[in-house]
């Protein structure tokens, strides 16, 4: 009895010692991860290293399973240097794409590793030092095994489940205990039970690993609650300061087009609550900008890495020109740090992307875009456009059409195609010029009575060394441009962007001899944050101290008509979803307000430039939405607390509710519902210029005299 006893002490010992040694091993990873991400430990959480206790139990429980030490041994290296590997590849994503990696992009992870993979070579190279710091657990455990000739200990079998049992109780109980810090967004129980966090906020909030599982788990088996789907517009609208409206109110909507007749009409709960939540939505209102641009030609840019740093007066005096000329938004934020069709989805659709815990259905590309294929994107820009029975919208890209799926989301977003191989070819492959894109496209297009032209570009993209073929091959002129000293990112980023210079300058130069440039936009701006360029390259570009939380989002959309008279100033907060509403009121094509995530910026309503974190700029407050503080942008002195606090409640309402709207729409494909019960066909027929009651407001002016200020 007394021998037993022992026997289970000295397990019990062993079985703890294990444990005790992989949760110094993970909290070391993690420590050493969050320090390679944020540069500090300051706010490394409490429930980070909480939730590694039932995470190394686990590991102790898959350990010790033979009874022979050297098996043990290799057990315990391999289980060592499967979760190392873990970490590596999320330090190496981190270092290369700017965030960490998401279980639901594990599909594009595959082609992001072998297309950039000569671009990953030069990160492997500058962050060797942090790469030999994460595997010197698994060095150590080596070292142990083959020089020190010591064997890992092992223990009952009986200890294997017992451990097993013992790491799930923990976490369960973890949980349980969440809410004692607060039930708030921003604390780690709204990130845990969050459908809609992104993946570095959950992150830091509740440790890589453990966060990783929690994704794999809403993966594998839903969400824990969807009720965060979505509250009523009466409980959050904000009315924003503005000026008294005109006698006669004309709105953005389909007239007809009932929401609540639609909810009465549908068994489906998400299609429900969609619908209910549009029934109470305020239709944005025509303004004076409605129309300033009907019967113009459109081409639509979304460009690689693109942002205010590439803004040169010296080296992209095109990119310059276009910048400070048509209408120029002094407000905007690229709402993405990374990921190409995240910030080409909210471009075209006026939608957010769901950036964190989707699931791939049916082997369907990840991402959002992705998902989109077999689903009704009528409002998209491309289908859009195509309510007009003169014009066609066409799309290019200079790299392959299965890359991302474009080849079939394209189509389905309205868009004629052509890719690299497929009605086009280049003289590079990765990247491929912007130049020889535009030089293989205009004729397709130029000679037509209106056009919809829409380019995703390449040349843009990092990193921003010589390994680059675009950096290579412009390198030498930028230097000769530049008047001062730049680092190398910094300089490589402005040889990148001087490829779609070269394509911009010869874009127009085409439209001015073919008669059509002075009735042609250009809307141009970034798909994200170009996340190869350093902080260094950043500050020396911006003359700014690197902000990672709103001013490394500050960025440039271009909206530009060489003949416009006079530029257009706009100092309203605005993000990549409120391009395609603008444009459509500009254009004075018919469309729903409601139906978009965005916002015409010159409109009504609540404008807000919001980050994919559901962090947010408005003319008030700035909000740091992962840390729940705000920055008010006004003197508060002036206003009652209660006045201020119900404000930014309802502003992060509206943010919660403009994501969750959404990722309910591409979810439940609301699009095809609303089609089903709303012909839009009928609108084509009518014609898909709006009836915006011009004439009714100013009688005596015609669209030209109406716009005389401008043009």
């Amino acid at each position: 009895m007394i021998k037993e006893e022992l026997k289970v002490k000295a397990d019990l010992k062993k079985a703890a010692g294990k444990c005790l040694r992989f949760f110094v091993i993970l909290v070391y990873w993690e420590a050493l991860l969050y320090l390679q991400l944020h540069s500090s430990l300051e706010d490394l959480g409490f429930w980070n290293l909480l939730f590694m206790i039932p995470v190394a139990c686990l590991m102790a429980s898959l350990s010790g399973l033979s009874g022979y030490g050297k098996l043990n041994s290799i057990i315990d290296i391999l289980l060592t240097v499967s979760v190392s590997l873990f970490y590596l590849a999320d330090l190496i994503y981190f270092r290369t794409f700017g965030s960490l990696f998401s279980f639901s992009m594990a599909g594009t992870g595959t082609d992001a590793i072998t297309n950039f993979w000569w671009s990953m070579k030069s990160t492997l190279r500058e962050n060797l030092f942090a790469i030999l710091l994460l595997e010197a657990p698994v060095i150590y455990l080596i070292y142990r095994f083959f020089v020190k000739k010591r064997d890992s200990e092992h223990y009952s079998l009986l200890w294997h489940p017992l451990m097993l049992a013992s790491a799930l109780a923990l976490w369960f109980l973890i949980v349980l205990a969440l809410p004692l810090t607060g039930k708030q967004d921003h604390t780690a129980y709204g990130v845990y039970h969050s459908r809609y966090i992104d993946t570095d906020t959950a992150s830091a909030k509740l440790g890589i690993l453990p966060n990783f599982i929690v994704e794999m788990k809403c993966s594998f088996f839903g969400f824990d609650d969807s009720s965060e789907i979505l509250q009523t517009a009466e409980e959050v609208e904000m009315e924003e300061i503005s000026a008294e409206p005109e006698e006669v109110i004309f709105y953005n909507e389909y007239e007809g087009l009932n929401f609540s007749r639609l909810s009465a009409q549908s068994e489906d709960e998400t299609i429900k609550t969609l619908c209910d939540y549009l029934d109470n939505e305020a239709l944005s209102t025509k303004n004076e900008y409605t129309g300033l641009f009907e019967g113009y030609n459109l081409i639509y840019i979304c460009a690689e890495s693109f942002s205010r740093m590439a803004i040169d007066e010296t080296v992209t005096p095109t990119l310059c020109k276009m910048a400070n000329n048509g209408i120029v938004l002094n407000n905007y934020y690229n709402s993405f740090k990374n990921v190409t069709t995240n910030g080409e989805y909210a471009f075209l659709t006026g939608l957010w992307p769901d950036v964190a815990r989707q699931s791939t259905n049916n082997g369907r590309l990840t991402g959002t875009m992705g998902q989109s294929i077999d689903k009704n994107m009528s409002f998209a820009l491309g289908n859009m456009f195509n309510l007009s029975e003169d014009i066609q919208s066409r799309a290019y890209h200079n790299y392959y059409g299965f890359y991302y799926g474009r080849n079939e989301t394209l189509p389905n977003m309205g868009f004629e195609c052509k890719f690299m191989n497929e009605g086009m070819r280049f003289t590079t492959a990765w990247p491929a010029s912007d130049l020889e894109m535009m030089e293989q496209s205009v004729d397709d297009y130029i000679d037509d009575e209106q056009f919809c032209t829409y380019y995703m570009t390449f040349s843009g993209h990092g990193n921003y060394t010589t390994d680059n073929i675009m950096v290579a091959r412009n390198i030498n002129t930028v230097s000769k441009l530049l008047d001062s000293y730049l680092p190398e990112s910094a300089k490589g980023y402005l040889s990148a962007n001087y490829e779609l210079e070269k394509a911009m300058t010869y874009l127009l130069e085409r439209l001015e001899e073919a008669g059509v440039l002075d009735r042609t936009v250009i809307v141009l701006t970034g798909d994200h944050y170009p996340y190869y360029l350093t902080d260094y390259g950043y500050e020396a570009l911006t003359g700014e101290d690197f902000d990672e939380n709103f001013e490394s989002f500050r960025s440039t959309c271009i909206i530009y008509n060489s003949g416009l008279r006079k530029k257009i100033n706009v100092d309203t907060p605005c993000c990549n979803v409120d391009i395609l509403p603008t444009i459509l009121n500009l254009f004075n094509i018919r469309y729903d307000s409601r139906l978009y995530a965005g916002t015409d910026i010159f409109g009504d309503g609540f404008h807000v430039a919001q980050l994919y974190n559901k962090s947010f700029v408005t003319r008030y407050v700035r909000y740091n939405y992962t840390k729940g503080k705000a920055e008010w942008l006004m003197d508060t002195e002036e206003y009652d607390d209660e006045l201020l606090e119900n404000y930014l409640e309802n502003a992060i309402s509206i943010v919660k509710n403009r994501y969750a709207f959404s990722i309910g729409i591409e979810e439940s494909d609301f699009y095809e519902y609303v089609c089903d019960h709303y012909d839009i066909t009928e609108i084509k027929e009518e014609g898909f210029l709006a009836n915006n009651g011009i004439e009714e407001i100013i009688e005596e002016f015609v669209h030209q005299e109406r716009f005389k200020d401008y043009q």
